[in-house]
């Protein structure tokens, strides 16, 4: 049975908790009160029968000495006109019926004694059996039986021998139908009178919980069900002074805390984001001017350096065509002079290339990428993929530096880390950003060098959250469910954000 209903209420769980406390203080009360009527009723009714078997007796017993048969017929047949008087015998000693009510053969019937309803007390000795008992009769219906004894008197020995005790019995049956039915009718007297106790004891009850207790209450739950759903001015009237009035005090003061507490939060995180705007503004300005002074380095390093150490090897080689072949030991020196000279050309090449590569600013994006895996993934037999899907050619200088980059630095904790043997990397544009996915099938990263004890990122990863942050854009870094790494980037065009 589900009783969820109840939960839900106040109401209905006071109401049923005091229909439960009646039904179980009357219920006992009602019971005990049936018992006490049925042991009055049964003994007003073996009064009755005992003082009418007395009365019967007394009367029989001198018609027994005149041995006047109408008159002992007489007796017995007022005595059957009491109420509930089912039948009536005169027995003699033998158990021999010598009257019964409305006349009939005498001495034509013996009572057996060995029948079911009458061994309760002929299994008893003669001086223990009970004047007065309840059984069962044949037919299964409860009847009140009683015997009076007649005793055996001097005056009696002439018909009677003087050893006999008695010189007859008194029988009597009254019918239980109508006493039962008196108990029963206030048996339910008593039950329709318990229900509507409790039903008025229920309402009473309920109506003064329900003004006292429970309605204040059910503010205070509005109020708090209205404070949760963002109504932070709601506020709960303090009616009494007793516990309820205490709690709606205490919620009053907690919203009112809260609502402070708010309003301080909301100026912080107003002071915050303008901060993390201004940070962010600065870290862009920050990557830009030092991509700037990448290139300008890049550039002046190309422009002088590159033309100086072009110069020099040139003068190398026409020393080296002036000194005559015999001059072997010259020969090999400016050789050597000028291999360590085309060394030098390049390392300086690819430091310019470190610096900002001169492909990503005179071909694009793609051709750098692949620039970039040539170089730095086929000589390690990494296979490198790279799949583009819309156009990367008009892509904002910003986002283009930062793809790079970001790409970049993935490339070399993939060197350093993955041990990977494929790498594939997907650029995909779309109408409000850029996405790329950088996957490799390497080791992965340990879940404690992806988020640090202390909350942070390493700062290769912090690096390159920190330039897609700087763009509007985010970055996550996760080991891939069957292996590997990957990265996810996103960046924003055209004014777009996540």
């Amino acid at each position: 049975m589900n009783l969820a209903f109840v939960s839900r209420s106040v109401r209905l769980k006071v109401s049923l908790g005091v229909c439960l406390a009646l039904i179980a203080l009357l219920a006992p009360l009602n019971w005990l009160q049936y018992e006490v009527q049925r042991r009055s009723a049964m003994r007003e009714l073996n009064l009755l029968a005992v003082t009418t078997g007395a009365i019967a007796a007394s009367g029989l017993e001198q018609a027994m000495l005149t041995n006047s048969r109408s008159i002992i017929q007489t007796i017995v047949d007022d005595a059957a006109k009491a109420d509930g008087v089912r039948s009536i015998y005169l027995l003699n000693p033998e158990g021999e019926v010598a009257a019964s009510s409305g006349g009939g053969q005498l001495n034509a019937k013996r009572l057996d004694t060995n029948r079911q309803p009458c061994l309760e007390c002929h299994q008893l000795p003669p001086e223990s059996r009970p004047q007065g008992i309840v059984v069962d009769d044949e037919a299964g219906q409860s009847i009140f039986r009683t015997l009076t004894p007649i005793p055996n008197r001097p005056a009696c020995y002439q018909c009677h021998p003087a050893e006999n005790r008695l010189t007859g019995l008194f029988y009597m049956e009254f019918s239980m139908d109508g006493l039962n039915a008196r108990l029963e009718q206030g048996l339910q007297t008593a039950f329709w009178g318990s229900v509507a106790i409790i039903v008025l004891s229920a309402i009473v009850l309920n109506v003064l919980l329900s003004r006292l207790v429970i309605s204040p209450m059910e503010r205070v739950a509005q109020g708090l069900r209205s404070f949760s759903r963002g109504q932070r001015t709601t506020r709960v009237p303090i009616q009494t002074e007793d516990e309820v009035g205490l709690l709606s005090v205490v919620y009053n003061e907690m919203a009112d805390t809260i609502q402070t507490q708010e309003v301080e939060s909301n100026q912080l995180y107003s002071e915050l984001k303008e901060k993390d705007e201004v940070r962010r503004q600065l870290l862009a300005r920050l990557i830009t001017v030092q991509e700037e002074e990448r290139r300008r380095v890049a550039h002046e390093i190309h422009d002088e350096m590159g033309q100086l150490l072009t110069g020099l090897i040139l003068n190398l080689k026409l020393c080296q065509q002036i000194v005559p072949n015999s001059l072997r030991t010259v020969q090999d020196s400016l050789k050597k002079t000028t291999n360590l000279v085309q060394h030098t050309i390049d390392q300086t090449y690819g430091l310019i290339t470190h610096l900002r590569p001169t492909v990503l600013d005179d071909c694009g994006l793609v051709p750098a990428l692949q620039d970039e895996m040539k170089h730095r993934l086929v000589p390690l037999n990494i296979e490198a993929h790279l799949d583009t899907n819309g156009d990367l050619e008009d892509l904002p200088a910003e986002v283009t530096t930062a793809t790079f980059r970001i790409i970049q630095e993935a490339l070399t904790n993939i060197i350093r880390y993955a041990k990977a043997r494929q790498v594939h990397i997907q650029l995909n544009k779309t109408a409000n950003g850029l996405t790329v996915t950088i996957k490799d099938d390497g080791v992965g990263l340990p879940a404690e060098d992806i988020i640090q004890s202390n909350g942070r990122r390493p700062l290769g990863i912090l690096g390159m959250q920190e330039r897609a942050d700087s763009l509007g854009g985010h970055l996550k870094v996760a080991n891939r469910q069957s292996q590997g790494t990957g990265v996810t980037l996103w960046l924003p065009l055209n004014g777009a954000r996540s």
